[in-house]
């Protein structure tokens, strides 16, 4: 029995601690999930959490609405581009908080949610959206899109994209305007004139296009250098704006030549009026610096329909009678007229042919005797430039030096020139005969990077030295007063070379520049020589420069001498040389060997 009750104590335990572990195992287990269950809101809280803070650092606008269009969250970039502080956006319709316009036109951007969400379509605009804050009225431009959310409404997300817009802007500005003047370029004027050129042909009404040339301005940028020059093109630019209207447009065409697009004439008078308003304007005093500079203009005029009705065509004819302007007088204006377009075409075939002369050697220089008035010997020759035209046969320099100057086949021709002249000079020397050649130089010529230095070369490859061989240069060139033009004349007077100035006399140089600048000779133009010997001539301003030369110890050197009565006035005057068509024409060299030779042409 006692056993019996043992074995059933027995089980009793078993069963109880079989329940206390059952037990113990469920609470266990309660706990667990318990605590797995808190670990779950935890993680999802930081999650939510973790978003909010992605959310709010999103360097967007963020807007969540519900399905009508009701501001449900904004991020702080949305409060604040929104013109809202904190949660004050919230409750209110999406419209309200952001006042979007798309291409001008206002945007319901309500109706966009409820388009997008019925949709289930995402809703994108990539250009031309501005937003107008309402804390200040700012202009934001900005790129939005709106997408339907799975749990329903809808998340606007705004781009604040101002400052590609302003980059872009600029961008654009620069494609189509002249980063120096700040004018339309050459392309944004074909574009205002092909407009124009519509309008004129539904209005049947009357346009002009003006094309505007600074003379000279090579001479500027060379004397004076680039900075002087871009100074002047930014005052030539303002000066021309300030002649037309609003209406018209100014563009820079490219270097020192601008284009005008006159729209809305009533005359083709109403054009070359605005044209000698330009001319006018540009004559005034260019003050830059220390400088005040003489500057001129030549303007070029075409009409449409009167002149053409291409947009082109108007351009080039325009172009045309800038240049006849230009030849004709410069710091003048000129319609276009259809001979205009023989000379141009005339001109073209001139400077294509010019190119090639070079190079086929056809080119030659000629010499004309120089006369010493007291000796009375020839002592120098003065080089002349001539063309052997293959067709045309021998051409003088006045029918293609103007082509040759307006271009840069002055600077290859004039090394010829001088490389030729100083090759002569050599010839005469080796038999023995010490003449000093004269050789002329344009202003490029004189501004001609190291042109110092080009000229050494040649007379150390030839042998001759420097006193064999004068440079003229014609006065206009000292006018610019760049220190570099002193420098200049100084390397040229090392080399031992003389310098001789022409054009004394006959335009703006005064005495003050053969007294600052090292000059060896004056040149008495031939305008002055015609009055000695005619009635009424007394020769006052012959002897006048004698006289200032000799006072600065200068030679004088007559040029266009074409009488025996002439040559003696200039030697009564005290005048030390003479050339001209009485002592000799221009003749090959082997005529200068003859003249030298002949004692009986030297007597007369």
């Amino acid at each position: 029995m006692t056993a019996l009750l043992l074995a059933l104590c027995l089980t009793l335990a078993v069963v109880l601690a079989v329940l206390l572990a059952c037990q113990w195992q469920a609470a266990r287990m309660w706990r667990m999930r318990h605590a797995t269950g808190l670990v779950l809101q935890a993680a999802q809280a930081q999650r939510m959490a973790d978003a909010l803070a992605l959310l709010h650092a999103l360097p967007a606008a963020v807007i969540g609405a519900d399905h009508d269009g009701v501001v449900q969250y904004l991020n702080p970039r949305a409060s604040a581009m929104g013109g809202r502080l904190g949660d004050d956006g919230l409750g209110q319709p999406v419209t309200e908080l952001l006042p979007l316009f798309h291409d001008g036109a206002p945007v319901d951007a309500a109706r966009q949610v409820r388009d997008c969400v019925a949709r289930q379509e995402v809703l994108e605009v990539a250009r031309g959206a501005v937003l107008l804050r309402h804390l200040d009225g700012k202009r934001i431009d900005v790129q939005y899109s709106c997408a339907p959310l799975a749990q329903g409404g809808a998340v606007l997300l705004l781009h604040d994209v101002s400052a590609r817009r302003r980059a872009e802007q600029q961008l654009e500005f620069i494609a189509h305007h002249d980063g120096l003047t700040g004018l339309p370029n050459r392309l944004h004027f074909q574009i205002r004139f092909e407009h124009g050129i519509a309008y004129a042909r539904r209005h049947q009404a009357l346009l002009a296009v003006l094309f505007v040339d600074i003379d000279r301005f090579k001479s500027i940028n060379d004397s004076l250098g680039h900075d002087v020059g871009d100074q002047v093109l930014t005052e030539f630019a303002r000066r021309v704006q300030q002649c037309v209207r609003k209406v018209d447009t100014v563009a820079r065409q490219g270097g020192d030549e601008f284009i005008i697009l006159l729209t809305e004439l009533r005359t083709a008078h109403d054009a070359e009026r605005v044209a000698e308003k330009i001319v006018a304007a540009i004559a005034a005093p260019f003050v830059i610096g220390e400088y005040s500079l003489s500057v001129a203009a030549s303007v070029g005029v075409a009409l449409y329909p009167d002149d053409d009705d291409d947009v082109n065509a108007l351009i080039e004819k325009a172009d045309l009678a800038m240049y006849a302007a230009k030849r004709h007088a410069p710091g003048t204006c000129l319609r276009y007229a259809a001979r205009m377009q023989t000379q141009s075409y005339s001109r073209t075939i001139l400077e294509t042919a010019l190119r090639h002369a070079l190079e086929r050697n056809e080119f030659a220089l000629f010499y004309q005797p120089r006369m010493d008035l007291k000796t009375r010997t020839i002592t120098g020759v003065k080089a002349l430039l001539r063309w052997k035209h293959p067709e045309l046969g021998l051409m003088m320099p006045l029918d293609f030096l103007p082509v040759l100057e307006e271009s840069a086949l002055i600077l290859p021709v004039g090394a010829w020139v001088l490389a030729t002249a100083v090759e002569q000079a050599r010839s005469w020397i080796a038999q023995g005969q010490m003449l000093t050649v004269s050789v002329s130089l344009s202003a490029r010529q004189f501004y001609q990077r190291d042109i110092a230095r080009n000229f050494a070369a040649a007379l150390e490859a030839a042998g001759v030295p420097g006193h064999c061989i004068e440079l003229e240069i014609a006065a206009g060139i000292l006018i610019d007063r760049n220190q570099n033009c002193e420098l200049i004349l100084r390397q040229f007077r090392q080399l031992g070379m003389a310098i001789a100035i022409s054009d004394f006399g006959t335009g703006d140089a005064s005495l003050n520049y053969l007294k600052r600048f090292p000059t060896d000779a004056v040149k008495i133009e031939k305008c002055f020589v015609d009055d000695l010997g005619k009635p009424g001539g007394d020769g006052a301003m012959v002897g006048a420069i004698v006289a200032m030369a000799r006072t600065l110890g200068l030679r004088t050197i007559a040029g266009g001498v074409e009488s025996g009565a002439q040559l003696e006035l200039l030697a009564e005057m005290g005048c030390d040389e003479a050339f001209g068509y009485y002592l000799g024409r221009a003749m090959a060299p082997e005529g200068i060997e003859v003249l030298l030779k002949s004692s009986a042409v030297l007597q007369n």
